[in-house]
């Protein structure tokens, strides 16, 4: 044997082979979410194979970039000495003929096999029972770019047709990462002035809170900025990830300004807001007469991001029916159209955003596995608000301009207005934000916004929410500062809900005020804003 230790040749008793095959994908998945570096990925990808499912000694043949020879480029369980020997021409033993072919080749025993070479792995370093040789090509872009080959015990309880399945999907995977790879190579050499400018606009977002339209300088954002400009040059199919409110349709409309079909159309399709019996015809459009009420022929969301990017929002809302075609166009680049008979070839990087658990859905079985692979070639995770907290103030004035610009006003904060509007965590996310803004801006009496104007709008958008969060969110744990004009403490209460009780109480302010609504809110420890806001709930106007 070699001095490497391969994992056993067969399963571990009892572990049922869904398990494995999960716990596999799940890693493999893990590894592409975390690093786009192919030796580390790809290696991890051949070490989970040989330590989970046994198929050891995997090895991906490539082209060497001069001269045309295979050799090997990434290994697990192989020595140095041989990986240095896996060379081949093309065309030459079982590996050349894969790569030449594009065909996947099983060597059920390898020594009754000719063209099986055994040039890198000597038949000494292998059991000496029946030994298999599996190969399969790595496309990328409808052409070889490689070749996945690993060794099995012929004689094993897990059947050949599963190891096939769970190969293939690995193939897939690691085709993947060779093609982000390639491609963002590929741009950076040939547009070496664009990048010098993006590095020079990355040197500037440190002096200014946008970038690409985004705003904020916390960490976790700018984390996921770093890898949408990492891979804006390739055409690999990204997933955006995160809670709504948090600003995928920006982060899309970023990745295509910064991509080379920035000139081209970016299509967007809410998947959640179309009716199952619409969603065909408005994904792949229809030809005349295809239904009723098809007056003429229209083009679908695909055709009309040709060139361009389509942005598929809520992609864990796509029926099932529609998720096997939208898989085919992905995979073939064509589409048909409702009624229709004729391919339409389709140039269109997909761009996907979700706030839901793909990976729960596919278990639920209400997502496709293979679909959810080719989506998850870039998963990015964009922080929710509450995580960013350092960004809220850029994000509340960056709003405010654009508020005060469109309602002709001239809003600004007070200091405690601020605080207020940091320290509320914002489960609506920056959404939430703008629209309590817009209500801020809107509702202003006076151009300096106090805390309490801001508790008020609070209050109003978050009228859905549980008591209990608007409680823990606006209690003010220290006594409010000092109010009017005289200098007179003021007995400012904490925020607490509307309760029917207090109308008799209200109604005997006003009357021991003669109706005077400030005297009556400062006799009540409240704002005129909280005072006006509990006369409008209880209906005693």
């Amino acid at each position: 044997m070699a001095n490497v230790k391969p994992h056993p040749e067969s399963s571990p008793p009892g572990e049922s082979l869904q398990e494995q095959e999960a716990l596999l994908v799940r890693e493999c998945i893990r590894l592409m979410g975390r690093s786009l570096e192919p030796d580390r990925v790809i290696r991890e990808m051949l070490h989970l194979l040989s330590e989970l499912l046994g198929l050891n000694r995997g090895r991906v043949v490539m082209p060497e970039p001069e001269g045309g020879m295979l050799a090997i480029r990434h290994a697990y369980g192989l020595t140095r000495a041989e990986i240095e020997r896996g060379r081949y021409a093309l065309g030459e033993g079982v590996t050349g003929r894969v790569m030449s072919t594009g065909e996947t080749v099983i060597v059920q025993d390898i020594d009754s096999e000719p063209a099986y070479l055994g040039r890198a792995v000597s038949r000494a370093s292998l059991p000496a029972e029946t030994v298999s040789f599996i190969a399969l090509p790595l496309e990328v872009e409808g052409r070889v770019a490689g070749v996945l080959g690993v060794h099995r015990l012929r004689n094993r309880p897990r059947p050949l047709a599963s190891d096939m399945a769970i190969l293939r999907t690995i193939a897939t995977l690691i085709s993947q990462v060779l093609q982000v790879n390639r491609l963002v190579a590929e741009r950076t050499a040939r547009l070496e002035d664009e990048n010098r400018r993006l590095r020079q606009a990355l040197a500037q977002s440190h002096n200014t809170p946008a970038m690409h339209g985004i705003v904020g300088r916390s960490p976790l954002l700018a984390r996921a900025l770093r890898q949408l400009e990492q891979v804006a040059g390739s055409d690999a199919s990204v997933l955006l990830l995160g809670e709504s409110g948090t600003g995928k349709e920006l982060f899309a409309q970023a990745l295509h300004r910064m991509s080379g079909r920035a000139a081209r159309p970016f299509i967007k399709v809410n998947c959640a807001a179309i009716p199952d019996t619409l969603f065909e015809a408005e994904l792949f459009g229809h030809e005349k007469g295809a239904f009723t009420g098809a007056v003429q022929a229209r083009q679908g969301r695909f055709e009309q991001a040709d060139g361009g990017t389509l942005f598929l929002d809520e992609i864990g809302d796509l029926p099932l029916n529609l998720q096997v075609k939208l898989l085919r166009v992905l995979q073939e680049h064509v589409i048909e159209r409702v009624g229709g008979r004729r391919e339409i070839a389709v140039d269109v990087r997909i761009v996907a955003a979700t706030h839901h658990d793909l990976q729960q859905l596919v278990a639920a079985g209400r997502f496709r596995a293979d679909l959810f692979y080719r989506l998850n070639v870039i998963p990015i995770q964009l922080p929710a608000l509450r995580e960013r907290a350092e960004d809220i103030k850029h994000l509340v004035r960056h709003f405010l301009d654009q508020l005060n610009l469109a309602h002709r006003r001239k809003v600004a904060l007070l200091p405690e207005a601020m605080a207020s509007l940091v320290a509320y965590p914002w489960p609506g996310n920056i959404r939430q934000l703008y629209n309590v803004l817009e209500r801020v801006v809107l509702l202003a009496e006076a151009e300096r916004i106090d805390d309490a104007a801001v508790e008020y709008a609070l209050v109003t958008e978050a009228q859905g929410q549980p008591v209990e969060v608007l409680t823990r969110s606006l209690a003010k744990p220290q006594a409010a500062p000092a109010r009017s004009a005289a200098g007179s403490a003021s007995a400012i209460r904490d925020w607490r809900p509307v309760a029917a009780t207090e109308g008799g109480e209200i109604q005997a302010a006003l009357q021991a005020a003669n109706g005077n609504k400030s005297r009556a809110a400062q006799a009540l420890g409240l704002t005129l804003r909280q005072l006006n806001y509990r006369i409008s709930k209880l209906n005693l106007g």
